[in-house]
């Protein structure tokens, strides 16, 4: 028995996450709607258990390596649990105001989480498809959480019909690399020949789905909406968790599936980081919203990413985990101080007066927006530069100077933020000082804590990136 359980060590993640979903979902039977915190507690607590058998997890591919536990997984599986904690903390808050505080959300956000997992170790295009429909049907399902708003309904049927026409096209260019490969697993695609026609047009289609999950331009139209449709408490997870699966996406499929063909998916790449950089940029520029605003910024954000895979190698993919990380860790805290306003359409200028209303939320706030800028000696400067630096190692030097131009441009809209808090006056309908709950105040110290600590002290993590996809 001890010898069946150990083979399947690799899997103790998924096992853990899928025993967790039904027992949660006992909970929610048993106490309703009545008594949410324990649903809450009993979903945090259940993540703790997960977030262990990531790290007892073994090395190793199971299904005829079909499944693949390595180093990159298990990074990305640690942040998908600690982004989840986050989200699942931040979150209640805003739920509660909306009406859609309800044992779904969670169960919902597992089911995402399990998706994550899936993708992060896919080692074959069914798996790679299997993990991402799994996150894809349950993000679709929490943007409509809130069935009694149109802005919501609205929302999720753009995010599904615009999420399927991506789900599709990379469906097409599986299928194509699989009838030009005879195999479903990446390591066997990654060996076809570039030139051929076929494994022009499957990279194509492969890299539209890749963008169309990323929010990537000129696949971007869904982005806003389903942040700002949505609840925040909705949004906060949207704009974190899914991320890590993107990334694990563009590693597995890209990188690792279809490598040989790096020189044709590598110019589309620069297109599209370029393109979401400036049009991110510029529009967030214009918004009035606090989540559209984030919106925005997540696609300019999503092209500094995918910079750092265009520099490729090593390096440059460690940059861009690096980067990914970060940013998640970022966005978070950004919605966590958002949800904090309570206010449902969070206008920009709810964060009027913050500092007088309540300081310590807005010192936090100021910490990610300066983060966000790439100011020193935070989290945020050091993702930036990590990036930039591979870039010119690599010879795209003049993609390092766009990039640059397009992080100062962006500072406006973060400085207009800091603006609002520390320089204007609160509205006079919002004189009160806010009061979070006691364990959102708690996440988010941790939040502005942590981009402190990853800024001045990165070796730990950095080296875990690096190692991600090091020798061995």
């Amino acid at each position: 028995m001890m010898m069946d359980l150990t083979s399947w060590a690799p899997l103790y993640p998924e096992l853990a996450l899928a025993l967790l979903i039904p027992v949660l979902l006992l909970v929610d039977l048993a106490v309703g709607r009545k008594r949410p915190v324990v649903i809450q507690s009993v979903c945090l607590a259940g993540l703790v258990l997960v977030g262990w058998t990531c790290f007892a997890a073994a090395d190793g591919a199971m299904f005829y390596d079909a499944f693949v536990m390595d180093r990159l997984a298990r990074l990305l599986k640690i942040a998908g649990v600690l982004m989840s904690v986050v989200a699942f903390v931040y979150a209640p808050r805003d739920l509660r105001q909306a009406g859609a505080l309800r044992g779904e959300y969670y169960l919902l956000g597992l089911f995402a989480l399990l998706g994550v997992f899936v993708t992060a170790s896919a080692g074959s295009l069914l798996t790679l498809y299997l993990g991402l429909e799994l996150l894809a049907l349950a993000l679709y399902t929490l943007v409509a959480l809130q069935r009694d708003s149109a802005r919501a309904a609205e929302a999720a049927m753009k995010y599904f019909v615009l999420g399927a026409i991506g789900s599709g096209a990379m469906l097409y260019g599986m299928s194509l690399l699989y009838g030009l490969s005879g195999s479903l697993l990446l390591s066997e695609t990654a060996t076809l020949a570039p030139e051929s026609v076929g494994a022009y047009v499957a990279a194509a289609l492969v890299l539209t789905g890749v963008a169309f999950k990323l929010g990537a331009v000129p696949f971007h139209q869904w982005v806003a909406d389903a942040y700002d449709g949505p609840p925040l408490g909705v949004a906060v997870l949207l704009a974190t968790v899914p991320k890590l699966a993107s990334f694990a996406l563009i590693v597995r499929l890209l990188v690792d599936g279809i490598s040989a063909s790096q020189e044709q998916w590598n110019l589309l790449l620069i297109v599209m980081a370029v393109a979401s950089l400036s049009l991110g940029t510029i529009v967030a520029m214009a918004q009035t919203q606090a989540a559209r605003l984030l919106a925005w910024a997540a696609i300019a954000h999503v092209g500094f990413l995918l910079l750092g895979v265009v520099a490729g190698g090593g390096e440059g993919l460690s940059a861009a985990l690096f980067y990914t990380l970060v940013y998640v860790l970022m966005a978070a805290g950004a919605f966590g101080v958002v949800i904090a306003l309570e206010k449902q359409t969070a206008p920009l200028d709810s964060l009027r007066g913050l500092y007088r209303r309540h300081p310590g939320m807005a010192s936090i706030m100021l910490l990610i927006m300066l983060s966000m800028i790439g100011i020193p000696p935070l989290a945020g400067f050091l993702a930036k530069w990590q990036v930039l630096m591979v870039l010119v190692d690599q010879g795209f030097t003049a993609l390092a100077i766009v990039a640059v131009v397009f992080a100062v441009v962006g500072a406006y809209y973060y400085l207009r933020i800091i603006r609002l808090m520390f320089m204007e006056a609160p509205r006079e309908q919002e004189q009160e000082r806010l009061k979070p709950g006691w364990g959102a105040s708690v996440m988010l110290g941790a939040n502005g804590l942590a981009l402190v600590v990853i800024g001045v002290w990165p070796n730990p993590l950095l080296e875990w990136c690096r190692a991600a996809f090091g020798p061995g």
